[in-house]
């Protein structure tokens, strides 16, 4: 066992993530190799002293702690380690914890894969492209599942060959993923990338959209955005359940915060949530899921903001009672629906 494993290991255990067998493998050879037990106890020393969220380790702090343990610093990965309410992140620049991000690198992407496998050609990929106001749901040949929102398209192999399963998606979807530690799920977004084990989330990312968005109902997902400045140095957010990372890929600005898993992945059941939204993203909304063009004749009703749910009801059905909350007024047409602040402008 080398010095990367061992520190792995060891963080695995911290976590809470690590199987009865790797608590005994780490027993065994703390017991056989004792030279390791002062590296052992420095990172549980880390440990008990970053808990507090609020506080910020500088790159001076981690070098200290990799000459203590004899380290490299390029051998070093993003390392995250989670448990409860603390959080360690371990990195070539700086060691901090914040409460308010549960995140950085998860676990099983420490390790780079050594033999890269060829990105599966896009000629070969099965699709499955939904309109405006369709909405679908596929199995796909590991097991895994996916509901496919409106307005949406996915790219998927037949088969999963090689040491990864990897996809393509534009658009949002939940995926329900089938658990294979041997073979990462990878979800390419044009935006950034999705990587998981086994889990579900949901992930919205329309290309015609500023923000991508990933939140986990279960399990963990790594969230790897995708820069415009190649040079800048990568990141990789770990997100957990009920948690939610949101990329402002224009500005390149990342954002993580709670969220209520079972309100985001709502869509998958037909109900449409609104929270202080305003009435022109709420359009947006509207002609996905009903597959109406949506024309404002004037600019004052796209700022009304509204706060409501609804399931299966029609689109009729949702104007009502959002006109009712507030004075617009609409008409709805075969192809189109239109807003308006006052009638005469219908």
């Amino acid at each position: 066992m080398n010095n990367a494993n061992f520190i792995l290991l060891v963080c695995r255990k911290f976590s809470g993530e690590a199987s009865n067998a790797e608590l005994q493998e780490l027993d065994l050879f703390l017991s056989t190799h004792p030279e390791f037990l002062q590296q052992y106890k420095l990172l549980s020393q880390h440990w008990e002293q970053h808990e507090n969220p609020n506080q910020v380790f500088v790159e001076e702090a981690l070098q200290k702690t990799l000459h203590q343990l004899h380290l490299p610093v390029n051998n070093i990965y993003k390392t995250p380690v989670k448990n409860k309410n603390r959080s360690i992140f371990l990195s070539a620049m700086a060691v901090a914890a914040s409460a308010a991000v549960i995140v950085v690198m998860a676990l099983f992407f420490t390790k780079q894969s050594k033999k890269a496998v060829p990105p599966v050609p896009l000629a070969t990929l099965e699709k499955k492209q939904n309109s405006k106001g369709i909405k679908s749901t596929i199995q796909l040949a590991d097991g895994s599942k996916v509901w496919l929102n409106a307005d949406s398209k996915i790219q998927y192999p037949p088969t999963f060959d090689g040491n990864t399963r990897e996809i393509y998606l534009d658009g949002e979807a939940f995926f329900e993923v089938a658990k294979n530690p041997k073979k990462p799920f990878i979800i390419h977004l044009a935006n950034g990338t999705v990587r998981v084990l086994g889990t579900s989330f949901n992930i919205r990312a329309y290309n015609n959209e500023k923000v991508v968005e990933t939140s986990v109902a279960t399990g963990k997902v790594a969230f790897i955005p995708k820069y415009k400045n190649e040079a800048k140095k990568q990141d990789t957010l770990f997100i957990t359940p009920n948690n939610k990372v949101s990329y402002i890929y224009n500005v390149e600005k990342i954002k993580v915060a709670p969220t209520v898993a079972k309100d985001d992945i709502a869509w998958t059941e037909g109900k449409l949530i609104f929270k202080a939204m305003s009435l022109l993203d709420i359009a947006t909304e509207l002609e996905r899921n009903f597959g109406k063009k949506v024309v404002f004749t004037d600019d004052a009703a796209k700022q009304y903001i509204f706060t409501g749910s609804f399931k299966n009801n029609t689109l009729e059905e949702v104007m009502y009672y959002l006109s009712k909350t507030k004075g617009f007024y609409y008409k709805i047409t075969n192809t189109e629906l239109m807003i308006a602040a006052n009638a005469a402008a219908l």
